[in-house]
């Protein structure tokens, strides 16, 4: 009888286990998620856009609460994703190059996110992710929007010799190659300094010169436009792995929905973000294909003097 009442316990006992472990699996998985910028601005709104489809996709999976740069301060996000305080981060691989520089490399890639996919680039860019910034790379939101020079007087023959332009790391170098001194400053503070003419333009890819107003005080857009803007999304690596399967796999299928997707939203935004810089006066100058080239080889030799194993393999692998 002893005996009996053991085995019946003992199933009981495992009865119980195995329903708590199925409701471990069906328990919707509540990822906190910071972007470096807030939904009305260009480059935050694709990332609140996709989130707002992964709760609709995945009910009852995955839901995803975001934050903004109020919340958390945009420059302390990757170490805040890093160390577990948020679960997921929409942001640029600029804002932590000091912790995994080869990933920078994105930006100048020239395939597609879709081809990166097939040849191992996705793969090798995850795996520094994770090695160096405790993270799953899902994937980017801006393949394709360049960058541009914008300034409120001309240049000349492609030089900007006694210009001062606001710059970003990721093309500082390249501003001074072309004669440029350079200045840094916060984008909420370019707006003054252009109105009072303590810069003569600045370094932004084709969209959201209007969400602080610069067009207003911008006569001149030079192109082609150089590098590619990359914004990553991506999901702290004990987060990840202690999600369920379905659960993750959810995540992946969203995040190659937005591949596919991201394109239509892209086309649709350059035609409008045109559009509204030929209304404001601003003239676009074609100073031919060397002047990207050269932005891009400049970065290369930067990148690849930072970390020579990583970045030469990436370039195999993100550039035709």
């Amino acid at each position: 009888i002893m005996k009996f009442k053991t085995v019946i316990a003992g199933a009981v006992a495992g009865a119980i286990a195995g329903l708590g472990s199925q409701a471990a699996v069906a328990a919707e998985a509540k990822l906190k998620a910071a972007s470096f910028l807030p939904e009305r601005a260009s480059f935050g709104a694709p990332f609140y856009r996709w989130t707002k489809e992964v709760n609709k996709q995945c009910a009852g999976k995955v839901s995803i609460d975001v934050v903004g740069p109020d919340a958390v301060k945009a420059f302390e996000q990757p170490n805040a994703l890093k160390d577990g305080v948020i679960d997921m981060m929409n942001g640029p691989s600029a804002y932590y190059k000091g912790i995994a520089i080869a990933v920078e490399s994105a930006v100048l890639a020239n395939i597609p996110p879709t081809e990166q996919r097939k040849n191992g680039a996705w793969a090798l860019l995850n795996k520094l992710h994770n090695e160096k910034m405790n993270a799953q790379y899902l994937t980017h939101i801006g393949y394709g929007v360049n960058f541009f020079v914008y300034t409120s007087k001309p240049g000349k023959d492609g030089r900007f010799d006694g210009m001062r332009l606001r710059t970003a790391p990721v093309y500082d170098t390249f501003f001074r190659e072309i004669g440029a001194q350079t200045a840094k400053m916060p984008p909420p503070e370019v707006y003054t300094a252009l109105e009072r003419g303590t810069v003569d333009g600045y370094g932004w890819p084709l969209w959201g010169i209007a969400d602080f107003g610069w067009h207003k005080h911008t006569k001149f857009r030079y192109g082609p436009g150089f590098f590619s803007v990359v914004v990553n999304i991506l999901v702290n690596q004990d987060k990840w792995k202690s999600m369920a399967e379905d659960q993750r796999g959810c995540l992946n299928r969203m995040a190659l929905w937005l591949v596919d997707e991201f394109p239509k939203w892209k086309d649709a935004k350059d035609k409008e973000e045109t559009a509204l810089q030929d209304a404001a006066g601003v003239k676009y100058v074609d100073l031919g294909a060397a002047h990207a080239k050269r932005a891009a080889e400049i970065y290369w030799a930067d990148l690849e003097k930072a970390d020579p194993v990583n970045v030469k393999a990436l370039r195999k692998l993100l550039v035709k």
